[in-house]
């Protein structure tokens, strides 16, 4: 592989990874909604359970950041395959 190819690898990955980083940042920050009037809401509880909508919303985004980071690694390693192929 030569060095213009090499820095389009190296150029395509730091824009995934940045992709990926803003994409958890607006992800975290939105759990500041529970702070907010916006959401009051995520205080109640849904239904009879005792589970509230800020619980659920912080379980459903940690589950969301690991496949994220899933999602992340299989491209990533997709495209190291495909670079060392060529």
């Amino acid at each position: 592989m030569d060095e213009a190819a090499k820095l389009r690898v190296i150029r395509a990955r730091t824009r995934r990874r940045f992709v990926f980083t803003g994409i958890t940042l607006v992800l975290y920050f939105s759990f500041v909604l529970n702070w907010t009037a916006v959401g009051d809401s995520l205080a109640e509880r849904l239904g009879a359970s005792h589970v509230t909508g800020s619980l659920l919303m912080f379980v459903s985004l940690v589950i969301f950041f690991i496949l994220l980071e899933l999602v992340f690694l299989v491209l990533n390693q997709a495209t190291t395959r495909s670079g060392e192929e060529s």
